[in-house]
C-alpha cells in the first residue's frame, strides 16, 4: 500500500496532504481571531463596584385589590 501510495499515486497524496495542511491552519485562524459580539467580564470592574450602585430598593405603596 504503501510503495503504490508513493509511487504511482505520489501528486494526488501530496495535493491531500497539502490540503489537509491548508484545512488545520484554517481551522486554527478562525478559532483564535477575536469577534467584536463576544460579551467579555471585566473583573477589575466588578470588583470596584459599590452595593448602592448595584440593587436599587423602592419603596411603594401596596395597592389595594377591587373585588
Amino acid at each position: 500500500l504503501g510503495r503504490l501510495l508513493y509511487v504511482d499515486y505520489v501528486y494526488p497524496f501530496e495535493l491531500a496532504a497539502v490540503l489537509l495542511l491548508v484545512a488545520i491552519v484554517a481551522a486554527i485562524a478562525l478559532t483564535y481571531r477575536r469577534r467584536r459580539e463576544t460579551k467579555i467580564q471585566d473583573v477589575a470592574e466588578q470588583v470596584k463596584v459599590r452595593r448602592e450602585d448595584r440593587v436599587r430598593l423602592v419603596r411603594m405603596p401596596a395597592e389595594k385589590r377591587e373585588g
